[in-house]
C-alpha cells in the first residue's frame, strides 16, 4: 500500500500594513467632464451671438421690429423718469436739510445781543416744557419755542422750578443752562427818580412782576413810620424812594417797596426833614408833595432851592403855584380831558387851583426833598426854563413875560 505523499506547506503571506477600507464605488465622487462638443457649441454661441441675433431680427416682421423699438423707447423713458425722480428727491432732501440747518442756527441765537439787562423769569412747579418754552418766547428770552423744546429733548435738560435771571443777550443754550440752576440769585432793582406809580409799574414788569402782583404790593398796608401822616385814602405815590435795592430773585415786590420805604425814612431822619417841613407849616406828606413838583420842574440843586422859595413865596400870598407838571400829571392819569393848563379841570392843576395839589405827583430824590427843607431865600415869584438850558427867575409878571419871549420858544411856554 502506498504511503500518502505529504502535502507541501503553503508559505505564509507577508505581513502587510492595514489598509484603509475602500469606499464603495456607489459613494465615490464622480467627476463629470463636459463633452468637448458642448464646449465648442457654447463658444460659438457666445462669439456669434450678435450675428445670430441680427439674423433673428432680420427674420422679424416690420410690425414686430416696431413693437421692439417702441418697447425699448418706453424702457428708456422709464429709466429717465426714474433717474429724474431720484435726482429731484435728492435735491428736495438737500434743500430741506439746508433750510433746517439755517432755521436752527437762527433759532439758537440771542434775541438781542445789545440788551444785556437781566430780568426775572419764573418757572412754576410742575410746568411743562411746552409752557416754559412758550413763556420764554413771549418774554423775548428766546427766538423760537420749538427750537427750545428740541434742544431740551436732545440734551436731556432738567429745568428747575423757581426764579431765574435771564437776558435777551443770552443764546438758547445759555438760557437752557441757567434754567437748570436751582440757586436763588440776588438781583438789583433800580427805581428811577421822577417816576409816578404808573411809570413804576412798567419798571416792575421788567423784573418779571405781573400786574396782579404789582396791584397786591401797592395796595397792602405797610408798617412804617414814614407813612404816619399819609391820608388813609392816598396811594403810595411819591413814597417809592429812587435808589437801587438788592433782593433775591424770587422775592415778592413787597420786599422792594419795604426797602424803598425804609430808605425814605432813613433819608428823612438823617436830614431832619420832618422838623424842617414842620417849621414851614408842612406835614411830611405835604413837604413830599411839594418836593415831587420841584423834582419834575427843574434839575439842578441850585435851581431846585430857588424854585422851592418861589413856591413858598406864592403860597404865602395865596397865589397858585402855576407848575405845568401838575396839570400834565392830571391829564396822564385821566383826571381831566384836556392837556391844557386852562382847560384841565382837575384839582391837581396848580395853574387854576391854589395851594398844594392833593398829593405827590412822582417820587423825588434827596436834592428835591432838601430844597423844600432848605430853600434859597429870594423874592422871586416867576421862573421859566429857557432854551439856553438855564432857569430864569423874575419878580414881576412883566419881567417874566419878557424872559419867556427872550429865552423860550413856543415849545416851552
Amino acid at each position: 500500500m502506498d504511503k500518502p505523499k505529504p502535502r507541501p506547506l503553503k508559505p505564509e503571506p507577508p505581513a502587510s500594513k492595514p489598509s484603509t477600507p475602500k469606499t464603495p464605488i456607489s459613494k465615490q465622487r464622480t467627476i463629470r467632464r463636459r463633452p468637448s462638443v458642448e464646449i465648442a457649441k457654447s463658444y460659438v454661441e457666445l462669439n456669434l451671438k450678435n450675428v445670430i441675433d441680427s439674423e433673428k431680427t432680420a427674420k422679424l416682421s416690420k410690425k414686430q421690429k416696431k413693437q421692439i423699438r417702441t418697447a425699448e423707447k418706453k424702457a428708456e423713458r422709464l429709466r429717465h423718469r426714474v433717474r429724474n425722480a431720484f435726482l429731484i428727491a435728492i435735491a428736495v432732501i438737500l434743500l430741506a436739510v439746508g433750510s433746517t440747518a439755517i432755521w436752527w442756527q437762527t433759532s439758537i441765537q440771542p434775541v438781542n445781543t445789545d440788551d444785556t439787562s437781566e430780568r426775572q423769569f419764573e418757572v412754576a412747579a410742575g410746568a411743562s416744557t411746552d409752557q416754559i418754552a412758550t413763556g420764554l418766547q413771549k418774554a423775548k428770552f428766546i427766538r423760537n419755542a420749538l427750537a427750545f423744546k428740541i434742544y431740551v429733548r436732545l440734551h436731556g435738560t432738567v429745568i428747575q422750578a423757581g426764579s431765574h435771571m435771564l437776558s435777551p443777550s443770552d443764546s438758547l443754550s445759555e438760557v437752557a443752562e441757567k434754567l437748570t440752576q436751582a440757586v436763588t440769585a440776588e438781583i438789583d432793582v433800580q427805581i428811577p427818580p421822577g417816576q409816578t406809580l404808573g411809570q413804576l409799574r412798567d419798571v416792575f414788569k421788567k423784573y418779571g412782576y405781573t400786574d396782579a402782583q404789582i396791584d397786591v404790593a401797592l395796595s397792602r398796608p405797610y408798617d412804617n413810620d414814614i407813612l404816619n401822616d399819609k391820608p388813609a385814602d392816598a396811594s403810595l405815590e411819591g413814597y417809592i424812594f429812587p435808589d437801587t435795592y438788592r433782593i433775591y430773585a424770587d422775592d415778592k415786590l413787597d420786599v422792594v417797596i419795604e426797602k424803598a420805604l425804609n430808605q425814605l425814612s432813613k433819608v428823612a431822619a438823617e436830614n431832619d426833614l420832618r422838623a424842617k417841613y414842620a417849621a414851614r407849616g408842612f406835614t411830611f406828606y405835604e413837604g413830599l408833595t411839594l418836593a415831587s413838583i420841584i423834582e419834575k420842574e427843574v434839575v439842578s440843586d441850585s435851581d431846585r432851592r430857588n424854585v422851592a422859595q418861589v413856591f413858598l413865596n406864592r403860597l404865602a400870598i395865596g397865589m397858585p403855584l402855576g407848575a405845568d407838571a401838575t396839570f400834565k400829571y392830571a391829564y396822564k392819569r385821566g383826571l381831566c380831558d384836556y392837556d391844557s393848563p386852562s382847560l384841565c379841570a382837575s384839582i391837581y392843576n396848580t395853574r387854576i387851583y391854589g395851594g398844594l395839589p392833593p398829593g405827590p405827583i412822582s417820587n423825588a430824590v434827596l436834592s428835591a426833598l432838601n430844597a423844600v427843607a432848605n430853600p434859597e431865600p429870594n423874592d422871586y415869584f416867576f421862573y421859566v426854563s429857557g432854551d439856553d438850558g438855564r432857569t430864569h427867575f423874575s419878580r414881576t409878571e412883566e419881567q417874566h413875560n419878557a424872559a419867556v419871549a427872550e429865552y423860550c420858544t413856543e415849545a416851552c411856554r
